[in-house]
């Protein structure tokens, strides 16, 4: 049977990991032919957080390293033993119950899928935020000529060898680009789905517009002139660039029976 692994990075988060893990626990259900793990990456709480995730059936993975969001994730993204990794924050404020929806858009040739608030709303967006992901989303699809509504959307779907073959660096919110250029280098599509965002059902958000836009946009910039083309594509590309070989531009014509005969009685 395939499986799935839920990833919840969090950050004191005792008021909100509690309804994220109840609804969670509702959905499972629903989600057939899957066998679902659910990990909820300790961030370096000082409250009691683990120990509602533990309370909750959630195994409870430490963040060990540097905190931040993009450190607990590849720390929870190493633990997970699922064919696939969904990730969902903390606060509350993405709809489990969607996690179906996102399922079934990971069909052949998808590797990435991600829920789009643009499509589905947001109670969170201020006039800020929502500038934003729309300028951030842009600078992405002009560097790597890829278009996506929502690219900063913590929700997301994704095969495991999209972390599992590459080397993360990410150590705060921007491994979402990281994530969608590795999608992009294996090869894989990428498929939005509607999703609505909820406002933060308690405690403090985390993400600053100005100091994590910033390290957004130094990554897009960043992956861009990596390149996110494909080895394969790359190869394929070069082999079509390559000159054929130059044929003639003229070739004396055959001379025919009839033409031969009118030669012999010429002469």
């Amino acid at each position: 049977m395939t499986s799935l692994s839920v990833v919840i990075p969090a950050k004191n988060e005792e008021d909100t990991i509690g309804h994220v893990l109840e609804e969670l626990n509702l959905t499972i259900p629903g989600i057939r032919g899957y066998t679902v793990e659910v990990i909820v990456v300790d961030d370096g709480c000082s409250d009691r957080t683990a120990e509602i995730a533990t309370a909750f059936g959630a195994r409870v993975v430490r963040n060990t390293g540097p905190g931040g969001k993009g450190v607990a994730l590849r720390a929870g993204f190493a633990a997970a033993t699922g064919d696939f990794v969904v990730m969902l924050d903390a606060d509350f404020s993405h709809r489990s119950e969607e996690i179906p929806a996102m399922l079934a858009e990971m069909r052949p040739g998808v590797g990435l899928v991600i829920g789009s608030r643009v499509v589905g709303g947001s109670e969170e967006y201020t006039h800020i935020r929502a500038l934003g992901n729309v300028f951030l989303s842009a600078a992405l699809g002009i560097c790597t000529r890829r278009y996506l509504s929502d690219a900063l959307n913590g929700f997301k779907l994704f095969r495991r060898d999209v972390f599992t073959d590459f080397r993360y660096t990410s150590k705060a919110f921007e491994i979402e680009i990281e994530l969608i250029a590795n999608a992009m280098r294996k090869g894989y599509r990428i498929v939005e789905v509607s999703s609505h965002e909820r406002a933060r059902a308690g405690g403090e958000m985390k993400s600053r517009a100005i100091r994590h836009g910033t390290r957004f946009l130094a990554r897009i910039v960043w992956e861009g002139m990596r390149g996110v083309r494909p080895p394969e594509a790359l190869a394929a590309r070069r082999r079509a660039a390559q000159v054929a070989p130059l044929q003639p531009i003229y070739a004396p014509r055959q001379r025919s029976a009839d033409d031969q005969r009118e030669a012999a009685l010429g002469s």
